[in-house]
């Protein structure tokens, strides 16, 4: 199946089936599963982009960006990169409902 660039996904099994880091639109509560579920995939989260969704339409936002490591890591550095991930997306969520993960290979 081809990522949908039109479609705010609900869903972190999506992003990790599809392979949807750097492209696919993400709801809030989709963003923080795949931060939270990422390093028990081999990923690391190295970006997130937040914006805000209009139905179709991905508004970005320069004001919701945040910067992860860079790989490669090991599993105890990417797990806890990606919970800061997690909680950078709790935070942002009361203005901006939708993201885009960035979550390369641990291994680089």
């Amino acid at each position: 199946m081809k990522i949908d660039l039109q479609r705010r996904y609900d869903s972190s099994d999506d992003f990790f089936s599809f392979g949807g880091s750097i492209v696919m639109r993400l709801s809030s509560d989709a963003a923080i599963a795949v931060c939270e579920r990422a390093a028990q995939h081999g990923l690391v989260i190295a970006r997130i982009e937040g914006g805000i969704w209009h139905s179709p339409g991905f508004e970005a936002r320069l004001d919701c960006i945040w910067d992860g490591v860079d790989p490669p890591v090991d599993v105890g550095a990417a797990e806890q990169n990606n919970l800061a991930a997690a909680e950078f997306i709790r935070s942002e969520t009361p203005v901006h409902d939708v993201f885009i993960v960035t979550a390369p290979q641990m291994t680089g």
